[in-house]
């Protein structure tokens, strides 16, 4: 026959160090209560206005299809007017998430700026193939936009705030 010993019954409950972390959700503020710095709050700023400038990059490739493109780069608009459509819904997506500090999603705004980026130099090859002077202009502010995102996301406040 087996003995059967049963651990002693503690009042005592159990410490905290034991316990396991609760699950932080990806949108939580990271520093609730804290402002972030101005390079963030920028950067959110020029996320936004990047986003209305690939909207205003869609309208111009579908006003370019509506009136008429030569049958070799009709795919290549249609491909722009799709990628420049969800580009900006995504960048506006992560916006929050870069305020509040979310490491991981930050790290997906990150890699949205460089997608919105390759995008935004297809708009300039396809506008080149084109000679359309409104589309070339119109790739051109979001091609400058974009950089200049990426360089914000990247190199500045933006990356000790979503890291620490």
């Amino acid at each position: 026959m087996q003995d059967t010993q049963t651990s002693p019954v503690s009042s005592d409950s159990r410490p905290f160090s034991v316990l396991p972390a609760p699950r932080q959700s990806l949108l939580a503020a990271r520093r609730p209560g804290v402002r972030p710095p101005q390079d963030v709050r920028q950067t959110c700023v020029l996320m936004f206005v990047t986003a209305a400038a690939f909207a205003g990059l869609a309208y111009q490739a579908w006003a370019t299809l509506d009136g008429g493109a030569p049958a070799p780069v009709v795919r290549d608009l249609w491909v722009q007017v799709v990628l420049a459509t969800l580009v900006p819904l995504g960048l506006v997506a992560l916006v929050v998430p870069v305020r509040r500090a979310g490491y991981v999603l930050w790290r997906a705004a990150q890699f949205g700026a460089v997608v919105a980026l390759g995008v935004a130099v297809s708009a300039l090859n396809t506008a080149a193939r084109l000679a359309d002077t409104p589309m070339l202009l119109v790739a051109l502010v979001v091609a400058l936009l974009a950089i200049v995102t990426n360089i914000a996301l990247w190199s500045t406040n933006v990356r000790r705030w979503c890291e620490s």
